[in-house]
């Protein structure tokens, strides 16, 4: 595998990760972590994949979440890499009858295991640059 395909290959592990945060999908976020993976933030630290993703359940106080990926830079080395990436997640949620929505500016501080040709989280850390939570304009627009 070329070191381009490496680096798409780790983005898109990226981008299913906000995929499955996003959809609650907690069997596909599982898969992407190695059993032993660390996933760490402000508040809070998640040992094993099991942890992570009844941590992650946490996020059912929100009726949404939507998670943008930006910058990507990775670096490989043979079956490890490493990377940071940018992103805004936006949490939208209700409080004394107000929605509101919650903006994070994160960077994320990832490591990387290939295992039979798969590239698996082995530590995620959030790194929250920013915030900024305001009421919620306008109705949410139904999905199809």
């Amino acid at each position: 595998m070329s070191k381009a395909s490496h680096q798409q290959a780790l983005y898109e592990l990226i981008c299913r990760y906000a995929q499955a945060v996003d959809q609650r999908n907690w069997a596909a976020l599982s898969r992407l972590f190695t059993p032993e993976a660390t996933l760490k933030g402000p508040g809070f630290s998640f040992d094993g994949v099991t942890a992570i993703v009844e941590g992650m359940n946490g996020l059912g106080h929100y009726s949404k979440t939507q998670h943008h990926i930006h910058n990507h830079l990775a670096e490989v080395d043979d079956l490890q890499a490493s990377a940071e990436t940018y992103c805004v997640a936006n949490h939208l949620y209700e409080t004394e009858g107000i929605e509101r929505k919650l903006d994070w500016g994160i960077r994320y501080r990832d490591r990387f295991a290939c295992m039979d040709g798969i590239w698996h989280f082995t530590c995620r850390e959030l790194l929250l640059d920013w915030s900024q939570d305001l009421p919620l304009r306008g109705a949410p627009h139904e999905t199809r």
